[in-house]
């Protein structure tokens, strides 16, 4: 009977510290995203190529700084168009980058803004593109 009650308590014991410690690797991430300073946070929008030629698909790609990223964020890249906006979303493409595929539908200085969700932060950042 002894050796029953130690192995269940032996057992309750694994099973909390089993937890305690999945819920500190699940929290330290969002709680390191938390105290990042959104302000601090940049990105660099590119194309390829570039520049960006009007009505013909290129890679539009934004590379962040002031953060440590992976494929758990989510980037959307928003092109102004007049009254319009186009939504396109990123995938991770590696080294704090995200990449997609988008068509410009007119010349000259475009506004890009990139929207950054990770954890509990979002960043927006606007970028000019130039597009011949």
């Amino acid at each position: 009977m002894a050796d029953v009650f130690r192995y269940r308590a032996g057992l309750a014991v694994l099973t909390v510290l089993t937890l305690l410690l999945l819920c500190s690797a699940c929290s330290s991430s969002a709680a390191s995203q938390a105290s990042v300073d959104p302000a601090k946070v940049d990105v660099t929008v590119s194309t390829d190529p570039s520049p960006a030629p009007k009505d013909k698909a290129v890679k539009l790609t934004g590379a962040f700084t002031g953060i440590e990223l992976d494929k758990s964020a989510t980037v959307s890249f928003e092109v102004r168009n007049g009254g319009q906006s186009d939504f396109v979303d990123a995938e991770y493409a590696g080294n704090n980058s995200f990449g997609a595929e988008y068509t410009f539908k007119r010349s000259g200085i475009n506004e890009v803004f990139v929207h950054l969700y990770s954890g509990d932060l979002h960043a927006m950042k606007k970028k000019p593109v130039e597009v011949k």
